[in-house]
C-alpha cells in the first residue's frame, strides 16, 4: 500500500465512537478534509470542550495517521496518544486500545507516565471483562492518579462509562437487589446509592424492602470501522514499520 504524501488529499468518515445511551449523542462538529494536524488537534480540543465526545476517536485517529505519516512530530505526542488511549477505554474497545499500543513508539512509553497509567487501567479492564479483576482497582487508580488538564475531562468520563457498563451488566443479571450491593459493585456510597440510581438511570428502590429494581438497559449499536479508516490505519502501520526497517 503506497504511503500518503502532503499532496494526496484524502476524506475521513465520521462514524459513531461511542455507543453509551448515557453520553450526548449530538453531532455538531463538521467533518474532516485534509485537515493539518495542528488544525485537527484545534478541533479535538473544541469538541472536548463543548462535551462532544462522541466524535474524539476519529478526530484523534485523523490526527495520529496525519503526524505519523504526512506532518511528522507536527503536534506533541502526548496530544495524541494518550487522549487516543482513554477514548478508547471510554467506548470500552480494548481490542482497539491494544492494537495502538504497538503503534506507539517504544521511546515515548517509556517516558510517559500518564500513558503507563492509562495502559494499567486498560490492562485492569481487561481483567475485569474476564470476571478475575476488581472494579474498585480501576476506580481507585483513575482516583489516585494525577491527570493534566486537558486529560481530566476523558479520565472522568471514562469513570462514568465503567459505572454505567457495570450498572448495564447488574440490569441484565438482577431482577431486583439489595442496595448495598449495587452500591457496592460502583463505588457508591449506600445512603445515596438508591436516590442516584433512581435519578440517573430510571430504576425503582422499595424502601420497605430495601430492594432496587432495575431497568433494562437499551441495546447500542458497536462502533463500526469504515474502510477509509481502515485503509488509513494501514497506511499508519506500513509507515511505521518503513520508519523501523531504516532505523
Amino acid at each position: 500500500m503506497a504511503l500518503l504524501d502532503s499532496s494526496t488529499p484524502f476524506l475521513v468518515l465520521l462514524p459513531a465512537a461511542f455507543s453509551s445511551p448515557h453520553i450526548p449523542q449530538q453531532l455538531n462538529c463538521p467533518r474532516i478534509m485534509t485537515m493539518p494536524a495542528q488544525q485537527i488537534l484545534e478541533q479535538a480540543d473544541s469538541c472536548l470542550k463543548a462535551g462532544r465526545y462522541q466524535e474524539l476517536i476519529p478526530l484523534y485517529e485523523q490526527l495520529e495517521f496525519q503526524v505519523s505519516a504526512i506532518e511528522i512530530d507536527a503536534v506533541p505526542l502526548n496530544t495524541i496518544y494518550e487522549p487516543l488511549l482513554a477514548s478508547y477505554l471510554i467506548a470500552h474497545d480494548l481490542h482497539s486500545a491494544r492494537s495502538l499500543l504497538h503503534r506507539i513508539p517504544e521511546e515515548y512509553r517509556t517516558q510517559a507516565p500518564q500513558l503507563a497509567t492509562l495502559i494499567r487501567v486498560m490492562e485492569l479492564m481487561r481483567q475485569w471483562e474476564r470476571q478475575n479483576g476488581s472494579l474498585k482497582d480501576i476506580y481507585a487508580l483513575l482516583h489516585q492518579s494525577r491527570w493534566n488538564s486537558s486529560l481530566a475531562p476523558l479520565i472522568a468520563l471514562l469513570q462514568d462509562s465503567i459505572q454505567d457498563r457495570e450498572l448495564d451488566l447488574l440490569a441484565k443479571a438482577y431482577t431486583s437487589l439489595p442496595v448495598q450491593l449495587a452500591a457496592s459493585r460502583i463505588w457508591l456510597e449506600e445512603d445515596t446509592a438508591a436516590e442516584q440510581l433512581v435519578a440517573t438511570r430510571g430504576w425503582r428502590y422499595d424502601t420497605s424492602t430495601g430492594l432496587l429494581y432495575p431497568k433494562a438497559p437499551e441495546p447500542t449499536p458497536n462502533r463500526a470501522i469504515g474502510l477509509q479508516e481502515f485503509g488509513q490505519l494501514a497506511d499508519v502501520v506500513v509507515h511505521l514499520e518503513v520508519k523501523q526497517e531504516s532505523s
